[in-house]
C-alpha cells in the first residue's frame, strides 16, 4: 500500500487543487483584517475628539464616513473571503469524487468486491462532504488566526507596551490548548467514524437480507443489533459535543479572562493620568478581535477531525489495486473474428494461483461454453477477458476479419453478469445505463434480439413503465432478457454471459438458451454455466478444472 502523502490523498496535496480560490480567500481575509484595525483606529480616534478636545460634529464627519466605509469594506471582504472558502471546499469535494469514481472504474469489480458496500457507499457521500467544511471554514479560520493578531499587535505595540504583553502572553494559550484537546477529540472522532461505517454497512446488509431474515424469524434480532449500533453511535456523538462544548467553555474563559485584566489595568492607569483616553479605547476596542478568529478556529477544529477521519476512510478505496488497463467500451470499426488466449496463468491479488497456463480460441459465430465445478475458475477466466484481472504471463491475443491483430482494448465488449442490475427508472432508461444517446429504433431492435420487446409493447406504459427498485415487479426470466437486451444495445463482437440461466426455472431456462443461441449470429459468444441443456447447445465446450484447462470438445459434446 502507498503512504498516504505519496498517494495524494493528504490534506495538504488537496489544498493544491484549488490553490487559486484559496489564496483569494487569505487576501481577501487580510483586507478585512485592515479594515478593522482602521475602523477602530479611526473610531477611537474621533470619540477622543469629540469628549476631550470638545470637536463639534461637523468637524468628524469625515472620520465618521471613514469608519462607515472601513465597516461595509470590512464586511464585504469578509464574506468574499467565507464564499472564497466554500468555493474551494466544493471545488475539492467535486474534485476528489471525481477522481475516486475514475478509480474505482481502474480497480474494477474484483479490487473491491471484499470492500463492505456500506461502507464505501458512506465514504464516497458523507466521508467527501466532510472535507468541505475543513477547507471552507477551518483554513480560513487559520489563516485568519495569523492575519488578525498580528496586525493588531503591531497597532497595540506602538500604543500601550503594557497591553502588547498582555496580549502577547495569552493569545498563544489558545492554539496550545487546542492541540492537547485535538490529540482526545481525534480519538473520538475516528471512532465515531468507525461506527458510522459500521452502522452504515448492517443498515445496509440487512435490508439486502430482509425477505432472508424474515423466512427464518431473525428479523427482530436484527433490528435489535441495528437498536444496539445507533444507541453506540449516539453516546460517541454526544462525547464529541461533549468536548466542542468544553473547548469553546475554555476559549471563552481565556478570552474574556485576557480582556478584564486589560481592562482593569487600564482603568487603574486612567485613575492614576499615566495613560490617555484613546489609547485605552483603542486597545479595548482591539481586545475582543483580536480573540475573535481563536475562537472562530476552535469553533472550526472539529471540522479538521473529521477531515482526518473521512481521509484514513478514503485511503482505502484511493489505494485500490488498478487492475483494469482497458475501457469498458469504445467505438471501433474492427471486427472481431478470433479471440485467443495463449498460456494464460493469472494470480490473484494476494498472489494466489487462479489460471494456470490456459490456451484455447474463441471465434465469431460460435457459441463457446465454459463449464466446471464452483471455484474451478470459470469467472476468473471471464474476468480475463472482460479486462478485470491482468495476466501473469502468456498473452491475449485479438484478431480482425481481416486476420490483422487487433489491440484487446479496441475490442467492443459486454457482460451480462450473474445478477441482474436493475436500477429505479423506467425501462428504457435501464436499458440505456452507459449508452443514453440510443435511439427509441436501437432500443427496439435490442429489445427484439433479446427476446422481450413484445412483453415490453403490451405494458401500458411501453418503455416508459417504471421497473422500481431492483425490478421487483418482474420474472427473473424477464430481468436477464433486459439485462441482455442493454448489453446488445451497442452491437458487440464480443458478448460473455455469467450463469445467464441462474436462478430460474425450467421454462424460462429454456427460453434464455434459444435467446442465446440467436445471439450468436456475427459475433463471438461466451458463456459460463452449470446448466447442462445449455452446456449441450455449444459450438464449442471449454472444462475447467481448479484452474486448469482439462478438456476442450466441439458440436454439442458434453
Amino acid at each position: 500500500m502507498q503512504d498516504i502523502q505519496k498517494s495524494g490523498l493528504s490534506l495538504k496535496d488537496l489544498l493544491k487543487r484549488s490553490s487559486i480560490w484559496f489564496a483569494l480567500s487569505v487576501i481577501l481575509g487580510g483586507v478585512s483584517a485592515i479594515c478593522i484595525v482602521l475602523q477602530f483606529i479611526t473610531l477611537a480616534h474621533m470619540i477622543d475628539n469629540l469628549i476631550f478636545h470638545h470637536a463639534s460634529l461637523d468637524s468628524q464627519k469625515l472620520n465618521f464616513f471613514l469608519v462607515i466605509i472601513f465597516f461595509l469594506l470590512q464586511t464585504i471582504a469578509r464574506l468574499a473571503s467565507d464564499l472564497a472558502g466554500t468555493k474551494a471546499g466544493i471545488q475539492i469535494a467535486a474534485s476528489l469524487r471525481k477522481d475516486l469514481y475514475a478509480r474505482l472504474q481502474l480497480t474494477g469489480p474484483i479490487s473491491y468486491k471484499n470492500l463492505p458496500i456500506g461502507e464505501m457507499v458512506n465514504t464516497l457521500t458523507e466521508g467527501i462532504d466532510n472535507l468541505i467544511p475543513y477547507f471552507a471554514r477551518y483554513i480560513p479560520s487559520a489563516a485568519m488566526m495569523v492575519i488578525l493578531p498580528i496586525f493588531i499587535l503591531a497597532v497595540v505595540v506602538g500604543v500601550d507596551i503594557w497591553s502588547f504583553i498582555v496580549l502577547a502572553i495569552t493569545g498563544p494559550l489558545i492554539p496550545v490548548f487546542m492541540a492537547f484537546v485535538g490529540y482526545a477529540a481525534q480519538v473520538i472522532m475516528d471512532k465515531q467514524w468507525h461506527q458510522l461505517s459500521i452502522l452504515s454497512g448492517s443498515f445496509l446488509d440487512m435490508l439486502k437480507g430482509l425477505k432472508t431474515l424474515r423466512l427464518f424469524g431473525r428479523a427482530q434480532d436484527s433490528l435489535a443489533y441495528i437498536e444496539k449500533l445507533s444507541d453506540e453511535y449516539r453516546k460517541t456523538t454526544l462525547s464529541v459535543m461533549k468536548v466542542a462544548f468544553i473547548t469553546s467553555a475554555v476559549l471563552e474563559f481565556f478570552s474574556s479572562l485576557s480582556i478584564a485584566v486589560i481592562a482593569v489595568i487600564f482603568g487603574t492607569r486612567l485613575l492614576a493620568g499615566t495613560v490617555d483616553f484613546r489609547s485605552a479605547f483603542l486597545v479595548l476596542l482591539l481586545a475582543p478581535e483580536y480573540f475573535m478568529p481563536l475562537r472562530n478556529f476552535s469553533a472550526s477544529y472539529h471540522a479538521r477531525q473529521n477531515a482526518n477521519a473521512a481521509i484514513e476512510q478514503l485511503k482505502k478505496i484511493y489505494e485500490l489495486p488498478k487492475l483494469i488497463s482497458r475501457p469498458a467500451y469504445v467505438e471501433n470499426t474492427n471486427l472481431v473474428q478470433e479471440v485467443k488466449l495463449q498460456d494464460i496463468s493469472v494470480q490473484s491479488v494476494e498472489g494466489q494461483a487462479l489460471l494456470q497456463q490456459i490456451t484455447c480460441s474463441f471465434l465469431r459465430d460460435q457459441l463457446t461454453i465454459v463449464i466446471g465445478k464452483s471455484g474451478a475458475g470459470k469467472t476468473t477466466l471471464l474476468n480475463v477477458l472482460l479486462g478485470f484481472l491482468p495476466v501473469s504471463c502468456g498473452t491475449l491475443e485479438v484478431f480482425n476479419t481481416s486476420h490483422q491483430e487487433i489491440k484487446p482494448e479496441e475490442m467492443r465488449l459486454a457482460w451480462v453478469p450473474q445478477k441482474a442490475l436493475m436500477v429505479f427508472g423506467t425501462i428504457k432508461d435501464n436499458l440505456c445505463l452507459g449508452y443514453e444517446q440510443a435511439s427509441l429504433d436501437q432500443i427496439k431492435i435490442a429489445a427484439q434480439q433479446a427476446g422481450i420487446l413484445s412483453f415490453i409493447e403490451q405494458l401500458p406504459q411501453g418503455f416508459d413503465t417504471h421497473v422500481g427498485e431492483g425490478g421487483k415487479q418482474f420474472s427473473g426470466g424477464q430481468l436477464r432478457r433486459f439485462v441482455l437486451a442493454r448489453a446488445l444495445l451497442r452491437n458487440p463482437d464480443v458478448l460473455i454471459l455469467d450463469e445467464p440461466t441462474s436462478g430460474l426455472d425450467q421454462e424460462n431456462a429454456l427460453q434464455i438458451i434459444e435467446t442465446i443461441r440467436t445471439c450468436k449470429q456475427d459475433r463471438v459468444v461466451i458463456v459460463a454455466t452449470h446448466n447442462k441443456e445449455l452446456a449441450a447447445q455449444n459450438d464449442v465446450l471449454l472444462e475447467i478444472d481448479q484452474g486448469r484447462l482439462v478438456n476442450q470438445s466441439a458440436k454439442g459434446e458434453v
